[in-house]
């Protein structure tokens, strides 16, 4: 059976007058191997791009056809599921004529004979996928609902406003984890895909690891035994919470998917949870600081599912003039607002980039290089380290202003949209 804690880390002290606080919530769903409810239902429907350009070359639509299989390969005995080939519209090939199969040996085989005589033609109209995996999905909705979308380029044959819709029309229907492979694809269509169905996003430059990636994209669906989970957050009266993002293990902004339960109470979905761990940071602003000699009750988070409450943790912390109480800061709030801080700092550089001002490019990009390399986040600074340099003329002020490099590879910057959400863990304290 799946159990829950709820982690809380925040400042002990708040100087006086100060009027907003942080926390670091890590929420862990374990099992604890008792005996539970009942095994629930999964279904899983594999989207996969077969639009012209995914002959070119022809090991992408190999390669595709491969992971799909293994992604077949890889469903729970009984899981429901479809495959869906994309084009300028959707099209259900397996099973044929279209709804869900039980997988089982012999339906396993027949999807991936149909999987391997899919062929790359036509254009690309996301919207209209995800549209016809919602259908498939509307008659389970108490199922944990996951699919899987592979793309290798540009939505371009329909219109932005109808991709939006479809999402919208697709929020909160099931969960999507969006690929694209190759070069073609466009990160603010994948993240897109990612943010408004609760899923992730990732680049795949080599085909040939399509296959290892929707492995485990199947493995962590099949794991989920939660098929809906949110966080209920209380605050006190005349605050407003101003912050509310998971910061691990990927980066996603919740404060936008939060609904009103109550006068002071706001739920927000997390989607389907399995075994695993997840950080948050929240924000409360508005507070009215007391002068009282015990901690005040800052915020009260909930783990729930179906109107149950899991799990929950309190936010305490005390009002002190006394400034050597100030610098006992949580290490843990410190290392999850950096993860906000390098975020804003390549957002504000790819939007100024994007708007042709690429001295605040620079700049923003720069900070941001500074920042990944403070914490460690070798990943993202390797990214980095290839966008910006130095001024190497030496006469910025400081001699050494950062400016976006003049021959970077453009492709480089979708790469980083979407790679800088997969974030770095805080390295556990070492044993004294």
């Amino acid at each position: 059976m799946i159990g829950f804690r709820v982690d809380v880390y925040t400042d002990e002290y708040l100087p006086d007058g100060v009027t907003e606080a942080d926390a670091l919530l890590t929420v862990c769903a374990e099992d604890d191997g008792a005996p539970g409810e009942p095994d629930v239902e999964h279904v899983e429907v594999i989207v996969i791009d077969c639009s012209g350009s995914m002959s070119t070359p022809a090991t992408k639509i190999y390669a595709a056809r491969r992971a799909a299989c293994a992604a077949v390969d890889g469903l729970r005995p009984g899981t429901l599921f479809a495959v869906i080939r994309g084009t300028g519209t959707a099209q259900v090939v397996y099973p044929p004529g279209g709804g869900l199969a039980r997988a089982a040996t012999d339906t396993r085989d027949q999807a991936r004979r149909t999987i391997n005589r899919m062929s790359a033609a036509g254009g690309t109209a996301i919207g209209s996928w995800l549209l016809t995996a919602r259908d498939l999905f509307a008659g389970h909705p108490d199922a944990v609902r996951h699919a899987i979308l592979l793309t290798d380029g540009r939505n371009e044959h329909e219109s932005a406003a109808d991709f939006a819709d479809a999402l919208a029309a697709c929020r909160g229907h099931f969960q999507c984890d969006s690929r694209g492979v190759g070069r073609g694809w466009v990160a603010a269509e994948l993240t897109a895909v990612s943010d408004t169905l609760l899923g992730t996003a990732r680049d795949i430059a080599d085909p040939a690891d399509l296959v290892a990636d929707f492995q485990a994209m199947t493995k962590a669906a099949m794991a989920r035994a939660l098929p809906a989970v949110s966080l209920r957050v209380w605050i006190p009266h005349g605050a407003r919470i101003s912050t509310f993002k998971q910061v691990h293990p990927t980066l996603e902004d919740l404060l936008e998917r939060g609904t009103a339960v109550g006068g002071q109470e706001t739920e927000f979905p997390t989607g389907a949870w399995g075994a695993g761990c997840r950080d948050y940071h929240l924000s409360v602003s508005g507070l009215l600081p007391h002068r009282i000699t015990r901690p005040s009750r800052l915020a009260r988070i909930a783990v729930v599912t179906d109107g149950r409450r899991l799990a929950g943790g309190d936010v305490q912390a005390m009002w002190a003039a006394d400034e050597q109480l100030h610098t006992q800061v949580s290490r843990e709030v410190r290392h999850s607002r950096g993860v906000i801080d390098l975020a804003e700092a390549i957002r504000l550089g790819m939007a100024a980039r994007g708007r042709g001002d690429l001295a605040a490019a620079g700049a923003h990009l720069g900070r941001a290089l500074d920042l990944a390399r403070a914490s460690h986040d070798q990943a993202t600074a390797e990214i980095l380290e290839q966008v910006v340099e130095a001024d190497p003329a030496g006469d910025a002020p400081a001699g050494d202003a950062p400016w976006v490099r003049p021959d970077v590879d453009p492709h480089l910057f979708e790469v980083l949209e979407v790679r800088y959400r997969f974030t770095r863990a805080l390295e556990p304290r070492r044993a004294r």
